[in-house]
């Protein structure tokens, strides 16, 4: 018996999901645990896995589209076993969008004069259904007068141009016809790329002194996320960020004698990872949260590293980051921020943090104002390790590493000198690591 692949609820606050790519096609042979799919949340991304043994008979939706949690996207069964019938993906009038329900209404007022039965069921016979699959027609934009589609009925019939719901908002938008746009995905299907390279031709190809186009790019669920929170942050924390220096000359050698011993290679993230720990734990204050009751003081200490992805950011928590030894925090950080880039983090992997860490320092920043990650106290942004010369006591002039911090806090619940006192703890952990290794 064919078994439902449904659109996952990752998450209590997740409503919708977009499909990025089916990774198989109908007609694969699936494996239970296998991955058939990955989709994108509003947080992250993450592969949709089989939940039983068979072939992959269906598929309702397409890469692109955005379809409700729970909502049937596809079949898995027996080999040759025909998917239930009646099944299609889910009415416009679910989508968020209601101008998008109100546009679907005439669409589906002449679905009433093709071949659909009473009941909304699309009846065509079988060789109408290949010649349509294989031209890609639109069965129900065909006028039978209520009866049966046939292969006659084809005849001259154009086929309905194959896109992502994201691809004909970008064409509506920018006034480009869809339908003379060449697709790049599979089987000829419109993407979002293609749309974005119709809209850029024109201007290449005019000429060199008249201006080119504007291209609006529609918010992908994590982009929105990241939007509304960054915006709630601003609105409702009121912050303070304090930003220091801390000399790292003797870790980089400390560093190097660790490498050099050990298989798991340990970074500079990840020494400032334990020297929070460290802190963190003699600073419940700002192992915090404020609430309007009063101040949370959280029990364990959930470090988030913020990973940059290439069209959002997401942040994995280490949970009870205290009790990893270097080595240990070295291996968990690699691996989770491995898989969130992979969009292969379960939803508790990226919730209940208490402390995030974001590292600007690869692309050469030397000061920022990191925004807090709510409802959390505090975020520790972590700048570029620069050289400069010091004069030491016996009058010499010598380079020294030099690594910034940039800690933001809520000051709502935590006061100046004590982000400052935290702060400086960090920094003496950083200048004497023993003691944050023994």
């Amino acid at each position: 018996m064919a078994e439902k692949v449904i659109m996952p609820k990752a998450g209590m606050s997740m409503e919708f999901g977009t499909i990025i790519k089916w990774l198989k096609e109908v007609g694969d042979k699936v494996e239970y645990g296998e991955p058939v799919l990955e989709i994108e949340t509003d947080k992250t991304s993450m592969q949709v896995e089989a939940m039983n043994d068979g072939y992959l008979l269906s598929k309702l939706y397409e890469a692109g589209d955005e379809v409700p949690v729970v909502t049937t996207i596809g079949y898995i069964g027996e080999k040759g076993e025909a998917p239930p019938e009646g099944d299609a993906p889910a009415a416009a009038a679910s989508a968020p969008a209601a101008q998008e329900a109100k546009e679907a209404a005439p669409a589906a007022e002449e679905k009433k004069q093709s071949g659909f039965a009473t009941g909304g069921k699309l009846r065509a016979t079988p060789a109408a259904k290949r010649i349509a699959r294989e031209r890609g027609i639109d069965l129900a934009s065909i006028d039978t007068n209520g009866e049966p589609v046939k292969a006659r009925d084809l005849d001259g019939a154009s086929a309905k141009v194959k896109a992502t719901p994201l691809a004909k908002r970008l064409a509506e938008q920018n006034g480009v016809d869809i339908s003379t746009v060449a697709g790049s995905g599979f089987g000829g299907k419109v993407k979002k790329d293609d749309v974005i390279a119709a809209t850029a031709a024109p201007a290449a190809t005019a000429a060199q002194t008249a201006p080119g186009e504007d291209v609006l790019m529609p918010l992908n669920g994590m982009r929105k996320t990241i939007a509304k929170r960054m915006l709630e942050s601003h609105n409702n924390v009121p912050p303070v960020t304090l930003n220091t220096q801390a000399d790292v000359t003797g870790l980089f050698a400390l560093r190097k004698q660790i490498n050099d011993i050990s298989d798991v290679k340990v970074s500079f993230n990840d020494l400032v990872v334990k020297a929070c720990t460290v802190a963190l734990k003699e600073f419940p204050n700002i192992n915090a949260s404020y609430t309007e009751e009063g101040v949370l003081y959280k029990k364990d200490v959930n470090i988030g590293i913020a990973v940059a992805l290439d069209d959002g950011l997401i942040v994995p928590v280490l949970r009870n980051a205290d009790r990893f030894s270097l080595q240990g925090l070295a291996a968990a950080s690699k691996d989770m921020a491995g898989r969130a880039r992979e969009g292969k983090l379960l939803p508790d992997e990226y919730t209940g943090g208490t402390f995030t860490i974001s590292n600007l320092g690869m692309f050469g920043i030397q000061s920022f104002d990191p925004i807090i990650n709510m409802p959390e106290a505090c975020i520790l942004g972590v700048c570029a390790i620069t050289d400069q010369l010091v004069m030491e006591q016996d009058g010499s002039i010598k380079n020294h590493k030099k690594m910034g911090f940039s800690l933001t806090f809520d000051h709502r619940c935590v006061d100046g000198a004590s982000g400052a006192k935290f702060l400086q703890r960090v920094v003496a952990l950083m200048e004497n690591p023993l003691g944050m290794l023994i």
